[in-house]
């Protein structure tokens, strides 16, 4: 599925808590959520975000993007640093009906924001962290089908697990994450391992690999 200048295609995130409703410190928790949605801006390039990571109500969020691997990108950083507190996506891919609005992802309209909102209600549907609409149904599905998967482990992840896998994230090196941490190398080769992290993070990127190369009119499904 080829970009066409002339009528170019965009990538539409929203994200969302899951259970918002339920949670005790309901507040507190919309406000990291809006923290965590600003540092967003800054985790994604520049040159993919077309219209920029915006809160629309207290937990929900929504970003236009030009690339599909940035959107997956988005949605694990979220989820990395939202944890324990689950969220949910829905990546659309479409075309836009009205002029971009660079600053705020608000205001705007066309398919891609439509096969968001369908792909995040399927995924509350389904109670599932990610669904993605708009490419092909076989690809589709096979992109649920593996994210379903990367559910299932990350929703095991003990809170050191998931410190251990943010640090990993952002350290590049287990000495560096045990150095932070104050721990041995082995406490977290061992953390990393039982967690199946470096797995869960290669079927990440796979998701968001697969999703650009549809868009870009490189391999089909």
């Amino acid at each position: 599925m080829a970009t066409n200048p002339d009528d170019p295609r965009y990538v539409a995130l929203i994200g969302d808590i899951r259970g918002s409703r339920k949670l005790d410190n309901r507040n507190e928790a919309q406000e990291e959520f809006k923290q965590v949605v600003d540092s967003l801006n800054e985790h994604v390039p520049d040159g993919s975000i077309a219209s920029r990571f915006t809160v629309t109500t207290g937990d929900e969020f929504q970003v236009l993007l030009t690339d599909a691997t940035d959107a997956v990108g988005a949605a694990v950083a979220a989820s990395d640093r939202f944890h324990p507190a689950r969220l949910r996506f829905g990546i659309g891919l479409g075309e836009l009906d009205t002029e971009v609005n660079p600053d705020q992802a608000i205001g705007m309209d066309g398919p891609c924001f439509h096969r968001a909102r369908k792909a995040i209600d399927a995924a509350a549907t389904d109670e599932a962290w990610l669904r993605v609409d708009g490419w092909s149904n076989a690809l589709d599905s096979h992109v649920n089908a593996m994210a379903d998967l990367v559910q299932c482990v990350r929703e095991d992840w003990t809170a050191r697990q998931a410190e251990f896998a943010l640090a990993l994230t952002e350290a590049a090196t287990q000495k560096r994450v045990a150095e932070r941490y104050g721990v041995s190398k082995s406490t977290v080769s061992e953390s990393l391992s039982a967690g199946h992290v470096r797995k869960v993070r290669k079927a990440e990127t796979s998701i968001g690999d697969l999703l650009q190369a549809a868009l870009t009119g490189g391999e089909r499904l």
